[in-house]
């Protein structure tokens, strides 16, 4: 039997998360709950419909053909119960404007392939491949394996994003084909980690420690004003990963954006950092200074 996966979008002619030109997988699943997310729609494991008002051209369609009554009008607008909805996609099927979409399909790993084939000309040519993301991918080993064992023949780069939070086990079955590990890294202190990010992260360090020691890794740390780069934290980050300096390639510091809102709000889900400003250049350099007085290699953007 093929794996499959959720697949919410393959990102073509990337050339971040990894070298050379790449797709990026986005799968869906994640255990965290990060509150700064911006990809909330690869949270949840499954499809999910996703609305966008301001495209609805008030045909009616939708309302006829949901088979939960989640759709009626209500003082001459659409009302829309989510509490019904079964995420069935019966009404994104009617929906000529895409005011209702469905995020995620489900595909085989050989499905996915035939799409990021298309493109393979370019990744032979720049040293590129594909990048598997999320949500979190390794909750989906075998779909992974599936995928980047062909490209390993093929000589093609294959790269995997984790928040690190999955057993030793999913890691340890990827390993003989992942070329690179992108490694998010939110919070040293655990029990932020468990304010923020909804679970503590004994699990996610203890994987850094052993992938560390078996794999090429690139550390990415999101900065969030005001939560994790307080000098505390980038202490604690800055003496933890100079214990493992020698086994890391690089450390990425992410600003923090919030360029994913819109999509909270296609979703009915309430964004927990709204009074959080962007991080200034001049904060993220004196953050990629103070980490590289560790003897780290730093950059900022990944």
């Amino acid at each position: 039997m093929q794996a499959q996966a959720v697949i919410t979008n393959i990102q073509k002619f990337s050339v971040h998360d990894g070298p050379g030109i790449r797709s990026i997988l986005f799968l869906k699943g994640c255990p965290l709950r990060c509150q700064w997310c911006a990809n909330p729609e690869n949270i949840a494991p499954q499809p999910q419909l996703m609305l966008y008002p301001l495209k609805c051209i008030h045909c009616g369609l939708c309302i006829s053909r949901c088979p939960q009554g989640a759709i009626s009008t209500r003082d001459g607008a659409l009302s829309f119960q989510a509490e019904r909805c079964t995420n069935c996609g019966t009404c994104t099927k009617v929906c000529a404007s895409q005011a209702r979409v469905l995020k995620g399909a489900w595909m085989t790993a050989q499905e996915a392939r035939q799409e990021i084939d298309r493109d393979l000309p370019f990744y032979q040519n720049s040293g590129g491949g594909v990048t598997f993301s999320g949500g979190e991918p390794l909750l989906h080993p075998a779909f992974i394996i599936e995928i980047a064992q062909e490209y390993r023949q093929m000589g093609l780069n294959s790269a995997v994003e984790t928040c690190g939070c999955v057993s030793w086990d999913a890691f340890e079955a990827v390993l003989p084909w992942i070329d690179l590990f992108l490694f998010d890294l939110k919070c040293i202190d655990s029990a932020k980690h468990q304010q923020y990010c909804g679970r503590g992260n004994e699990q996610i360090l203890s994987n850094l420690s052993r992938l560390c020691q078996c794999a090429r890794v690139i550390v990415r740390m999101p900065i969030i004003p005001g939560i994790n780069d307080t000098d505390e934290d980038l202490r604690l980050a800055g003496a933890y990963l100079s214990e493992r300096k020698e086994h890391i390639e690089a450390v990425h510091c992410l600003p923090y954006h919030n360029m994913g809102l819109s999509k909270y709000e296609a979703l009915h889900m309430d964004y927990q950092l709204p009074d959080v400003a962007l991080p200034k250049s001049e904060a993220m350099n004196r953050i990629k200074t103070f980490l590289e007085s560790y003897g780290l290699h730093v950059q900022i953007g990944g």
